[in-house]
């Protein structure tokens, strides 16, 4: 009888399994639940086996005979189908352990605790779109070599076009910088770990990647630049967004941390921010005094979003309330109001901007370095509890919102 398609799919299960023979010791074995699967019965080490090669129709008429015949090929050689099939899945599933990537997930797992919530977000961001699925991800960590990586970071570099959630094409060297030092500390996690002999990436300095561009600093604003400054914050964005922006400068916070505010984080009544341990790039709780000023954009804030839980976002993303303010929407609200190029001025220039105007009021040093974040690189002056110095911290922001005031008239 020969088989074909339609008599295979309407094959009935019967009281018993039974058998619709092909040729060359194949079959089809319908099960009495109706389930259908091809197989091979074979003679090995003197005793009657059976293989099986798939089931149908998921598995067709010649894809079976291709695999049976593959199959005679290893019983004629003394190996048993099944053996070599196991044989293969070990091989894969130490592979797949070996992998770049799987290293590179290890070292994300190591570090998590350690790091903000920021950093690590960046982390797995770069990784899993640059690494991941790229060549240099799929291969054993063992066998990657220095030009495999130089290779990776020159397409990043000088990329030309554009691919995931990447803005701009035309090269991202500040990112390949970045990697670089994530690739850097994932070799040496693979040599602990035994699955790499050496790391490639000591090799190569970052002047043998790529030139990066000069820097261009977020400098002090003066006072007249300021007041421009000030006065754009009334003019472009959406109100939400242009309070962010007056937010941010009256705290002297980072970018990442305003985004990530939440309302459990505010407390009006007396006039105080604290951001918690994970959301800090230092890794340590950060507790900012609030000025009138300050208050009152939050309290415009509250009138803007209406009834809020302690978990929502001062400034939740527009496209999803779930997620923060994007990270791109203060600076790109700084570049319609016309701060590019040669009046170059971004988010974060406000920190050294408040830093100037700080150590120009005669305020302590190490003060306006708490107010800021910094960790100092002495352990005696690092010593501290969190609350000291905030008298003179909430008297410096308090001075600071009065000037921003005066300036903005």
């Amino acid at each position: 009888m020969k088989l074909t398609y339609l008599l295979l799919l309407n094959a009935k299960p019967q009281a018993k399994p039974y058998k619709l023979r092909d040729r060359d010791s194949m079959y089809l074995r319908v099960s009495v639940s109706g389930s259908k699967a091809w197989k091979f019965d074979y003679r090995l080490d003197g005793k009657d086996c059976s293989y099986t090669l798939g089931r149908f129709p998921d598995l067709s008429i010649n894809d079976a005979r291709q695999r049976r015949n593959e199959a005679a090929k290893l019983v004629a050689s003394g190996i048993h189908p099944k053996a070599y099939e196991q044989q293969l899945q070990l091989q894969t599933i130490a592979h797949n352990k070996n992998t770049f990537w799987s290293v590179c997930e290890d070292w994300i797992e190591d570090n998590r605790d350690r790091w903000s919530e920021y950093y690590c977000g960046q982390a797995i961001r770069f990784l899993s779109r640059y690494v991941k699925d790229s060549p240099l991800g799929k291969m054993p960590a063992r066998e990657i070599k220095v030009a495999h990586v130089y290779d990776l970071l020159q397409s990043i570099a000088k990329r030309k076009t554009l691919s995931g959630g990447e803005r701009k094409a035309g090269g991202a060297p500040h990112i390949a910088v970045r990697l670089r030092q994530h690739l850097d500390a994932i070799f040496r996690r693979a040599i602990i770990s035994g699955r790499a002999d050496n790391n490639p990436v000591a090799a190569l300095k970052v002047s043998d990647v790529l030139t990066l561009p000069a820097t261009r600093h977020n400098r002090a604003l003066e006072t007249d630049e300021l007041k421009r400054v000030l006065d754009a914050f009334t003019v472009v964005g959406t109100p939400l967004t242009q309070l962010a922006m007056r937010l941010l400068l009256l705290t002297s916070v980072r970018t990442a941390e305003l985004r990530g505010a939440t309302w459990k984080e505010i407390d009006l009544q007396t006039a105080t921010w604290v951001i918690p341990i994970e959301r800090m790039k230092m890794g340590r709780p950060h507790i900012v005094p609030l000025s009138t000023q300050a208050v009152q954009v939050l309290e415009r804030i509250q009138k803007i979003r209406g009834t809020k839980a302690a978990d929502d976002y001062l400034f939740p993303n527009m496209r999803d309330r779930s997620r923060p303010m994007a990270a791109t929407t203060i600076n790109a609200a700084l570049i319609r109001a016309g701060f590019n190029n040669e009046r170059l001025f971004r988010a974060h220039g406000t920190r050294g901007t408040f830093s100037t105007w700080a150590h120009e009021q005669g305020f302590a040093p190490l003060a306006v370095e708490r107010q800021l974040a910094h960790v100092e690189k002495n352990r005696t002056s690092r010593a501290y509890n969190k609350a000291e110095l905030f008298p003179e911290r909430r008297k410096m922001m308090q001075d600071w919102g009065d000037y921003l005031q005066g300036v903005s008239g």
